[in-house]
């Protein structure tokens, strides 16, 4: 579907399925003021001498000319679909109000507690920290594309961009990135042959029986306790220890996030009550990777271009086995089939999800999920500089963390290596789990990687 000019100036458009879906989920705790799955990206920064001497004037104008690089950031949620407003744009006095803040007294982590649920993102600065901070939904983005945003950012940052740029965004639509679907070239459900469908269906009731109701670990509360506010926990690596794993896993011919993974599974096996008898999350699945230009590239930076994909691991499985396993669904998992078939999935998947059930048959879950679900960035390296030019206008990103909010029983590992450190960061709702209990998950599946891969993972007190 192309956009449809409502109204002079306002364009609208269907969301797609995957974003319909993240769009529906961030809204599902709208009632508190919170969203759910709300993405956020963390870099701790040094700039020369020429930007810090009127660093947050040019923190401004360069949010202002990305807002007009990606017109996809000037696009809100309106029902059902998506509006963008060009007549009645935002100015640049608007735009500064609404999304850019400057925190004197507060960190990053006092923002997260209470993720706050708005239409547009938002960009965070932390004078006394030396911090940027961007918020955003998941459903104008993914983890891979707000690191690439941010990188565009400081770019735009060492650069320097004349306020010129920051004049509302002009009626491009083309420069508005296609949904996941579109993108990928999907085919419409009406093309869709009766093989076809059944792979769909089968695709999304193996999904929603293995991963979407899986139980897990123990929580504070029952299953009518509320939650509290989204926390974080996490450590980093040395790079020695670092490069140590890499070598490790090349050497057993398994991927790091596979070795992950694989710890993580005999964690949650060690630490749930109920002794499952498989270990199955939903893990991210950076579609970018499979799309053929422009898509691929940085000019489609904010979109949501992941999927989940659920591998299942066997109880008692040796590690070195069940890694290789990994490995190779990760390498295999993709299929012409599975992009022929997206947008129904996605429609099965809204509707298994969110379409209302009869009264009969409203029964509240006795154990709601509290799995621990796993996503990995990669080397972040590779699409965040760590510098950004040189000299008087230098950025140099000290530090970076990702993330999301959570306000569920279930939490969701991040890893990835930035700076040469491997980085493990678990976020959950404090509600539910406290920071003992994570740390516990933590230490768990550096235990077991330290084991299985015959190396020491040492923490990294920088």
């Amino acid at each position: 579907m192309d956009w449809s000019e409502t109204s002079p100036g306002v364009f609208e458009k269907e969301f797609g399925g995957a974003e319909k879906v993240y769009n529906h989920i961030s809204k599902s705790f709208k009632a508190l003021g919170r969203e759910q799955w709300g993405l956020y990206c963390v870099c701790t920064v040094e700039v020369g001498q020429s930007l810090a001497q009127d660093i947050e004037a040019s923190l401004q104008t360069s949010w202002l000319a990305l807002r007009q690089k990606f017109p996809s950031l000037s696009v809100v949620p309106d029902g059902l679909g998506k509006r963008f407003n060009v007549t009645h744009a935002l100015t640049d006095d608007d735009w500064i109000t609404k999304t850019f803040f400057v925190e004197h007294d507060t960190g990053p982590d006092d923002i997260l507690a209470s993720y706050p649920l708005r239409d547009l993102p938002s960009l965070y600065f932390f004078p006394n920290l030396s911090q940027i901070m961007v918020l955003a939904s998941h459903w104008r983005i993914d983890g891979i594309g707000i690191c690439m945003l941010i990188d565009c950012f400081f770019t735009l940052l060492e650069t320097g961009v004349s306020r010129s740029l920051a004049e509302p965004c002009h009626a491009d639509l083309n420069r508005i990135s296609p949904s996941m679907e579109d993108a990928l070239g999907a085919l419409a459900t009406h093309e869709l042959n009766p093989e076809l469908e059944a792979f769909a269906r089968k695709y999304i009731e193996d999904h929603h029986r293995n991963a979407v109701h899986n139980g897990g670990l123990p929580y504070h509360g029952d299953a009518t306790s509320p939650p509290g506010n989204p926390a974080r926990t996490g450590v980093s690596f040395t790079p020695a220890s670092t490069a140590a794993l890499v070598s490790a896993c090349k050497q057993r011919s398994i991927s790091v996030t596979s070795a992950v993974h694989a710890a993580l599974a005999e964690t949650v096996f060690a630490l749930s009550p109920d002794s499952p008898e498989q270990y199955t999350a939903v893990i991210s699945a950076n579609m970018r990777d499979y799309m053929a230009p422009p898509y691929n590239s940085k000019d489609h930076t904010v979109q949501t271009y992941v999927t989940g994909i659920t591998p299942t691991v066997a109880r008692g499985s040796p590690f070195q086995a069940r890694a290789q396993e990994l490995t190779t669904f990760y390498r295999n998992w993709y299929s012409e089939n599975f992009v022929r078939v997206l947008r129904l999935i996605y429609q099965y998947h809204s509707e298994a999800l969110f379409k209302p059930k009869p009264r009969g048959e409203i029964v509240p879950p006795p154990k709601p999920p509290s799995n621990v679900l796993l996503s990995s960035l990669g080397v972040v390296d590779k699409v965040l500089a760590s510098q950004h030019g040189e000299g008087a206008r230098v950025v140099k990103v000290k530090d970076f963390r990702f993330g999301v909010s959570m306000m569920t029983r279930q939490m969701l590992l991040y890893v990835w290596t930035f700076g040469g450190k491997l980085n493990f960061s678990v976020n959950y709702n404090d509600g539910y789990h406290d920071v003992q209990d994570v740390r516990k998950i933590l230490e768990f599946v550096g235990d077991v990687l330290g084991k299985e891969l015959e190396i020491d993972l040492v923490l990294d007190d920088q």
